[in-house]
């Protein structure tokens, strides 16, 4: 990775709206072929980034250079290397889906040549060939991200930017259109935005954790879960918690750090075998105890509440 030439540097962005501090002096640099994830709570300032990157927006301060043009210079040029699918795609309900790629094919300035075989080469990515004669508006929320995918990828940019992909679909849709993005890995410079932390961990080479315009963490998703102590979390629910219980909790040598998260202790220890102990100082109040692997869950969890 380290190898790799950049192609996306964020250098000092900052946006405000109003009293409100979207963006902080945000850096960042993204390799070429690399699959960055984002994720945030909301307000973070995610989207804002993305639509700076895509020339929707201007910074306060700050600029972007993707492949080593300037938001401030180079924003149509920047616009032709960028395919961009937002949570919401917006799509022109009255085309027909092959005539919607054809209609954005010709906006990009695609080769009159290449325009209907790329059009099959997209239909058939998204698994649309079967509705290509159909209208946008007899389509599905699934059926209308796959084609929002499509419409990104129509000019085959360098650069495809994902906001939020798979929010509110079913699971079965959701896999579709990881199985999507995934088979882009390598050849395409890649953000994705996303809430579902298994998302990230399953398709990203680095996870940036973003809260309050600035980037907390950064790192591959193994990375990221080995700075949450120990290999194992215990998550016990008790009767009547009560502070002397964190104490008694924390003072035990094997226990490397504890945290409550909706009324349970999420207690991390070094092995399986350093359960008992933390169990015994509970006593009878135990009502429930569960194990499980570090995730980018709790290190979302544990970094956004520090």
């Amino acid at each position: 990775m380290s190898s790799r030439q950049v192609m996306i540097n964020i250098e000092g962005l900052s946006k405000s709206f109003g009293k409100i501090q979207a963006l902080d002096n945000l850096n960042l640099d993204i390799k070429k072929g690399e699959l960055l994830g984002i994720i945030g709570p909301n307000g973070a300032g995610k989207t804002t980034a993305i639509r700076i990157a895509c020339c929707i927006l201007q910074p306060d301060q700050g600029d972007i250079r993707v492949d080593g043009y300037s938001i401030h210079h180079d924003p149509l040029k920047i616009k032709s290397i960028i395919g961009y699918l937002p949570e919401e795609p917006n799509l022109y309900e009255r085309f027909k889906a092959r005539d919607l790629l054809k209609y954005f094919a010709e906006l990009y300035g695609v080769p009159t040549a290449d325009i209907n075989p790329r059009i099959d080469e997209l239909l058939e990515l998204v698994g649309m060939t079967h509705r290509a004669e159909d209208r946008i508006n007899t389509f599905s929320k699934g059926l209308r991200q796959r084609m929002g995918i499509a419409r990104a990828l129509v000019h085959d940019p360098d650069v495809i930017i994902f906001d939020e992909p798979t929010m509110g679909l079913d699971p079965a849709t959701s896999q579709k259109i990881r199985n999507f993005i995934h088979q882009l890995k390598g050849d395409k410079t890649m953000i994705l935005c996303t809430h579902y932390m298994d998302e990230a961990d399953q398709l990203c080479d680095r996870v940036a954790l973003l809260d309050q315009g600035r980037i907390r963490d950064i790192g591959t998703p193994d990375y990221l879960k080995s700075k949450i102590h120990g290999d194992v979390i215990l998550q016990i629910q008790v009767q009547d918690p009560q502070q002397s219980d964190q104490d008694a909790i924390t003072a035990l040598p094997s226990v490397e750090g504890l945290e409550v998260v909706g009324g349970k202790y999420h207690i991390s220890l070094k092995s399986r075998e350093e359960i008992s102990p933390v169990i015994d100082v509970l006593g009878r109040r135990v009502i429930s105890v569960n194990t499980k692997e570090p995730t980018l869950d709790d290190v979302f969890i544990s970094t956004v509440e520090d």
